[in-house]
């Protein structure tokens, strides 16, 4: 029987090329046409033989394929391992580098709070030292109303004190004037008094002497008489005269004294008026600086209230300003943990985001690489079954047309042994 294939040995790579050759055979195993090659009575051995031949093929195929995606698959697991390695250590490292971000603004947050909490201790103990330098100058603006409440009063009572003993010294003054013109008007009387006893005594005298001249005259000579009544008449009119004038002088000098009398009080009345007057002004001046002294005590109590609300203010202001830096700072510890929780969020939101990330990039990656091989494989199934194609018709058209040839010398031969018979049996028949 002569031999269609010569098996030769040799070495094949397992690749796609293979698989798709394989598959191909497979196929071309299982739908071989056998029928019109081989006599009828092998064509159920011999189909069952080619589907056999052909599932096994499958089945080696399908075996070589697993185990070739199953390495592929160990080797894309190995790379995907390395690479989430490598993105875990990445992600860990921008993890790591978040949680510095976080800590070192958590450092600046506590910084930033650690000097509001300062500022607001400085500004709070400003706030004091000032509320309490206020409060000292208060006090002290309160003690020196005080002093000076007690000075004006002090001088009130100095003044008032001095009025009297001006009043007192004016009283005495005018008492010393009034003795002192009385004592005047009582040496004037005296001195009237004298003056009359020396004018009376005068006239005793000139009328002693006139009683001498008259009894001289008398004694003289009558001759004298009308000259002596004329010198009596004379003396007399002189002395009336005298008399009359000492008595205008006296009642002069008593009008003087009563005029001086008047006049010292006049002006003792001017004087107690004055001293009225003064006590007066000195009352007025004792109320006015009273009063002054009450309003100034009322605008020192004032003034203390309004210190006093002044401080409760400012003490409100500090209370509040207090109360809005402990809100500040628990409204900053709030937006820390806020921001915080944010950030960790954020930082959660994009590490899964980074996995998912990656996870897409990986299965990408994968279904990029199994494209590729499958397009790799496809073009390769392609490029075999191509050349599979042509060899298979180069190997058909060569066994053909071996086959013919053979068929064709076996058919020469047979004619040639069949025309050999007959000639031999036509010549044994002769």
């Amino acid at each position: 029987m002569p031999v269609l294939f010569q098996i030769t040995e040799m070495t094949t790579k397992l690749d796609p090329k293979f698989l798709s050759l394989l598959a191909d055979t497979a196929q071309k195993l299982q739908g071989l046409e056998i029928q019109p090659q081989v006599l009828d009575e092998s064509v159920p051995a011999l189909s069952a033989l080619t589907a056999e031949l052909g599932q096994q093929l499958i089945d080696c195929a399908a075996q070589l394929t697993a185990a070739i995606q199953a390495k592929v698959s160990a080797e894309l697991a190995e790379k995907a391992a390395l690479l989430l390695a490598k993105e875990q250590a990445a992600a860990e490292k921008e993890v790591a580098k978040a949680q510095a971000l976080a800590e070192k603004e958590a450092a600046k947050i506590a910084a930033t709070e650690a000097k509001a909490q300062a500022l607001a201790n400085k500004e709070a103990a400003k706030a004091k030292a000032d509320a309490e330098r206020e409060a000292a100058k208060e006090a002290a603006a309160a003690a020196k109303a005080q002093a000076l409440i007690e000075l004006e009063a002090l001088k009130a009572a100095a003044v008032l004190l001095k009025a009297k003993q001006l009043a007192d010294a004016a009283k005495a003054k005018a008492q010393v004037l009034a003795e002192k013109e009385a004592a005047r008007l009582a040496k004037e009387q005296a001195d009237a008094d004298k003056a009359a006893a020396k004018a009376q005594a005068i006239a005793e005298l000139e009328a002693a002497k006139i009683a001498a001249a008259e009894a001289k005259a008398q004694a003289l000579a009558d001759k004298e008489t009308a000259r002596l009544a004329k010198q009596q008449a004379d003396a007399e009119a002189k002395a009336q005269a005298l008399a009359e004038k000492e008595a205008a002088r006296l009642a002069k000098e008593q009008a003087d004294a009563e005029k001086a009398a008047a006049k010292a009080q006049a002006e003792v009345e001017k004087e107690a008026a004055k001293i009225a007057a003064a006590a007066a002004k000195a009352q007025a001046l004792a109320e006015k600086e009273a009063a002054r002294v009450v309003k100034e005590q009322a605008d020192a109590e004032k003034a203390a209230a309004k210190a006093q609300a002044q401080a409760e203010r400012e003490a409100a202001k500090e209370t509040a300003a207090a109360a809005k830096a402990q809100a500040l700072l628990e409204l900053e510890a709030i937006k820390t943990a806020a921001a915080e929780l944010k950030a960790k969020q954020l930082a959660e939101k994009e590490a899964a985001r980074m996995e998912k990330e990656k996870q897409a990039a990986e299965l990408a990656a994968a279904k990029s690489a199994q494209a590729a091989e499958r397009q790799k494989s496809n073009q390769e199934v392609e490029a075999a079954k191509a050349r599979r194609a042509a060899a298979y018709a180069l190997v058909v058209a060569e066994h053909e047309a071996k086959l013919r040839a053979r068929q064709a010398a076996s058919s020469a031969k047979l004619a040639a042994e069949k025309a050999a018979i007959l000639a031999e049996e036509k010549k044994k028949g002769r």
